[in-house]
């Protein structure tokens, strides 16, 4: 996705169907949102709407994550 400051991100859709609840959902945000690591991409934010939930992440260029890390 292209933000509004036309930043590229990578969103991900959490499926429906999983058993997380809101606290635990939030608790993975904050423990995502404290880890720095220069081989790891960082969580810019998260939305919820409804009973959708994404996480956006910064993306990475050239390939996929499983190619850089190979």
């Amino acid at each position: 996705g292209i933000l509004k400051d036309k930043m590229e991100v990578a969103i991900k859709k959490l499926s429906t169907e999983s058993m997380q609840g809101d606290n635990e959902f939030l608790t993975e945000i904050q423990t995502i949102s404290n880890i720095r690591h220069p081989n790891l991409v960082q969580l810019i934010g998260c939305c919820v709407q409804g009973s959708s939930r994404m996480l956006v992440y910064e993306y990475l260029e050239n390939n996929s994550l499983s190619n850089a890390l190979l």
